[in-house]
């Protein structure tokens, strides 16, 4: 649904954005058109109203049918609760279990958000036949070993998934890393010569 609602609104911006301002600059420096080409208008629609109304008639009450089916559709769509899909266990004998993807989401989140340098975590897991597929977006420090992070993270997450859950992973498991900005007072730094040295050591700029 975001994505058609994206799709939707993107469509609506485009062409309020052609048709309004021709629209505008129309009514604003020549009316005397508009209301020519709007008298035009209408008579067309009446002569061609009269001359196939039952036509006219049945087209309206079925736009109007149609209207009614996909908005409401459309409002459902949009107001129903969501819920994640289940995921079948793997680890099961003499019998079936299941597990969604909304609860993965959030086991992963809680275990990968306990390491240091982790400041927050943002999974995405998607059922794939008889496995999920995982996207990990980790925000941590700017600082960090990148390589170590994240095959520490990546451990934590296959633990996560096939050891205490069961799950088989579909595919490679992706990890994206965003550091999180530096301080402020390090922004701009000045070279200042280190004491008793002959190197030089960066200072922060009060």
């Amino acid at each position: 649904m975001n994505v058609f609602n994206r799709l939707v609104v993107i469509v609506l911006l485009v062409v309020s954005m052609i048709v309004l301002p021709v629209a505008l600059v129309m009514v604003l420096t020549r009316p005397d058109m508009v209301i020519v080409i709007g008298q035009q208008s209408l008579m067309r629609l009446t002569a061609i109203g009269e001359q196939f109304q039952l036509r006219f008639i049945l087209a309206g009450a079925l736009s109007a049918v149609l209207t009614f089916v996909v908005c409401g559709l459309l409002l459902w769509l949009e107001l129903r609760r969501p819920y994640g899909k289940a995921v079948r266990v793997q680890k099961v004998s003499g019998g079936e279990a299941k597990v969604t993807t909304d609860s993965i989401a959030r086991r992963l989140a809680y275990n990968i958000d306990q390491l240091t340098d982790v400041i927050s975590v943002k999974p995405k897991v998607l059922g794939k036949g008889k496995g999920v597929h995982v996207r990990l977006n980790v925000e941590t420090g700017p600082e960090i070993d990148v390589p170590a992070k994240t095959e520490e993270i990546s451990k934590v997450a296959r633990e996560v998934i096939e050891e205490r859950m069961g799950l088989k992973l579909a595919g490679k498991l992706e990890i994206s890393i965003k550091h999180t900005p530096y301080p402020k007072n390090w922004s701009v730094v000045k070279k200042a010569p280190a004491p008793d040295s002959g190197h030089e050591e960066l200072i922060p700029r009060e």
